[in-house]
């Protein structure tokens, strides 16, 4: 879905033009304050993970792996905020409006890069 985001690009921009334009940057900071909020919950199920501690745990490897293992695969986060799904089920309204945030910039960025 998003493995390859900087092939084929059409616009020709730098790297960082590229991250700015697509809010990359924006996006690692609300990751950052989404994995700070997740740190609070404990317990509970969602799909794939079964605690919240799992979700938190599995959050920061995948931010990890995104800053500096160079990973570009956001596939599983947009899984992860999408509504109803891992982000909702743990952390409910309480972080509703982060987590809307953070799946329109993955879904913006996956609709802009097929």
């Amino acid at each position: 879905m998003f493995k390859s985001f900087f092939s084929n690009r059409p616009d020709k921009l730098s790297k960082r033009e590229y991250w700015e334009k697509w809010e990359f940057f924006d996006l690692i900071k609300d990751l950052h304050e989404a994995e700070k909020i997740l740190s609070e919950y404990s317990g509970g199920y969602s799909g794939a993970f079964l605690s919240a501690e799992e979700f938190h745990t599995a959050l920061i490897e995948k931010i990890d792996d995104i800053e500096f293992g160079n990973q570009t695969d956001l596939s599983e986060l947009w899984t992860w905020f999408a509504p109803t799904c891992a982000w909702d089920d743990f952390v409910g309204e309480d972080g509703q409006g982060l987590g809307n945030r953070i799946f329109a910039r993955l879904d913006r960025w996956w609709k802009g890069n097929k």
